[in-house]
């Protein structure tokens, strides 16, 4: 298996993602049929599988924690940066809140300092913005970057780890069944006291580690997967469907992660879909705040939802491909200069059953 449809997973993630939060956040009965349709947990859980498997690729090949950890800064950071800052600054023109006292007051640089340090849910909104959306929250979906980076941080303890026990499948295992017990811990709290700090716990780091660690652990078994891959398949639509349809996840994360890395590796007419750019990142960020101002100004309510639904998508698509071609590119190229990229982003060939990048 010599190419692999990440490009066009990644896009299809983000992209329903989008389309999720348009049936969400604009409260138009007309478009609430389509919610079932778009599940962005779904995608979410899927980008941790994709990053499991890539990210794990990424550090094994250089196995330089410095080179490493620049790498995936200059990946994610800038375009973060940007939007955290560019929607603190712009969304101002339409603060029910007086100029001078939204660039003076506390409630600006609280929501600066706590989103640049990926602690979204202490300051999610901006002082007067959003009042009278269903949520104030300005990016709702940068909650995942917080992950994120902490999968990253975590993952080079996690392969010293493997890389020193015999039976590596206990340590995945382990992790697995302990972001379980995290889980169900703070859900059972949850259903028992009613406090939302529960719930909120329960979608932190620990509760997401099943679908990351699947991942890293297709990785480490990749040759197999690929072997096994039409047999593999089979059960994993079948759990999937399964605990899909009863809403649990026990085995789901694991059934997913087959179906997504199975896709990744088949349908070969998909394989060139990110010649032109990876613009899967800019959609993800940059799209949530977007929907906003047009909720904030009625336009759903005012003119034809499908219409307005379409247009934003277009404005979504050209504000991703300038982040990647003015902003994201550049960085990475910044990378490969530096210190030699050897594939920041998904890995394009397999040498020996093994992805290269």
């Amino acid at each position: 298996m010599h190419q692999n449809n990440f490009d066009f997973l990644r896009f299809l993630f983000a992209f329903v993602v989008v389309l999720g939060h348009i049936v969400a956040l604009s409260a138009v009965d007309s478009l609430e049929f389509l919610r079932p349709y778009f599940d962005t947990h779904l995608c979410v859980t899927g980008f941790f599988v994709v990053s499991g498997f890539l990210i794990t690729q990424s550090y094994i090949r250089s196995r330089d924690l410095k080179k490493y950890l620049i790498k995936r800064a200059n990946r994610l950071l800038p375009a973060y940066i940007f939007v955290v800052c560019i929607t603190a600054l712009g969304l101002s023109v339409i603060s029910t809140v007086p100029v001078k006292e939204y660039f003076t007051g506390v409630g600006l640089y609280k929501y600066l300092v706590c989103n640049l340090l990926f602690m979204n849910f202490l300051q999610p909104c901006l002082p007067g913005v959003f009042l009278h959306n269903i949520l104030c929250a300005v990016n709702g979906a940068l909650w995942t970057i917080k992950l994120e980076v902490s999968f990253y941080l975590l993952l080079p303890v996690i392969i010293y780890i493997v890389d020193r026990v015999k039976k590596k499948y206990l340590v995945f295992l382990g992790i697995y069944l302990l972001s379980l017990f995290y889980r169900d811990a703070f859900e059972f709290l949850y259903h028992a006291t009613g406090k939302n700090l529960y719930s909120i716990l329960s979608h932190q780091l620990p509760g997401y580690m099943t679908y990351f660690i699947a991942g890293v652990a297709l990785h480490y078994w990749f040759n197999a997967f690929l072997r096994y891959k039409k047999h593999m398949i089979a059960v994993a639509l079948i759990v999937f469907l399964i605990e899909y349809y009863f809403k649990i996840e026990y085995l789901l994360p694991i059934a997913w992660s087959v179906i997504v890395m199975y896709f990744a590796y088949s349908f070969t007419g998909l394989n060139g879909f990110g010649r032109y750019g990876d613009v899967s990142y800019g959609i993800y960020i940059f799209h949530y705040p977007i929907i906003q101002i047009f909720v904030a100004f009625g336009a759903f309510h005012r003119y034809n939802p499908y219409k307005i639904s379409f247009i934003i998508i277009l404005i979504v698509l050209l504000v991703a491909i300038l982040s990647w071609h003015l902003l994201e590119k550049r960085f990475l190229k910044r990378t490969t200069a530096k210190i030699g990229l050897d594939g920041l982003i998904q890995p394009k060939q397999a040498v020996n059953g093994r992805p290269t990048r």
